[in-house]
């Protein structure tokens, strides 16, 4: 999708020659003709003087290029994860390397844990912070997922409590295995 933006500027430029255009028309008559190498000329000049230099076509091109490597770069995706009566729903918004969404958990005979995301993506390893409601109480707990064929293979390793925050003791130590995959979907 491309936008037409015409500068004041550019407007301008582009209504005055056009009215040069339509005056050099009118010089067909014949008194005036003698005039036309003249009005050519000064129209000519007009453009060749009111035209860009080539460097702020290049830098509002640079610009374009730039905002749309952003935009692209913005994604949604989400994953779920069914096994025996457990299930998980993972909703990602991907800008750079900044990730944000909503994680869901529903684990067979216990409590259902709904909250956010928010963390990093460095390659092909996602690190989060759930922020969650379990029991009627707010918790926080690094989660870590490793993209492999389009899938999230959740990584597990020993974790511990620090300010109200379970997080892993060792991100080095993550083990990331096919215990618990989910596999992309449609949204929600």
């Amino acid at each position: 999708m491309s936008d037409v933006v015409f500068e004041h500027g550019n407007y301008l430029k582009l209504l005055s020659i056009t009215k040069l255009l339509i005056l050099i028309e009118r010089l067909n008559d014949r008194k005036m003709k003698k005039y036309f190498p003249l009005m050519a000329f000064a129209t000519a000049a007009f453009a060749a003087c009111t035209s860009n230099s080539g460097s702020e076509s290049a830098a509002d091109s640079t610009i374009t290029a730039e905002t749309a490597v952003v935009a692209a770069a913005e994604s949604r995706t989400c994953y779920v994860h069914y096994k025996n009566r457990d299930s998980i729903y993972l909703d990602l918004h991907t800008k750079g390397e900044q990730v944000s969404g909503t994680l869901n958990i529903s684990l067979y005979e216990k409590d259902r844990n709904t909250g956010t995301v928010s963390g990093i993506m460095k390659g092909d390893t996602i690190l989060l912070d759930y922020t969650f409601q379990s029991e009627g109480l707010q918790s926080v707990r690094q989660v870590a997922y490793l993209q492999k064929d389009g899938k999230l293979h959740e990584g597990f390793a020993e974790v511990q409590e620090q300010n109200g925050k379970t997080s892993f003791k060792s991100l080095s130590d993550l083990k990331f295995d096919d215990q618990v995959v989910l596999e992309q979907s449609n949204c929600k």
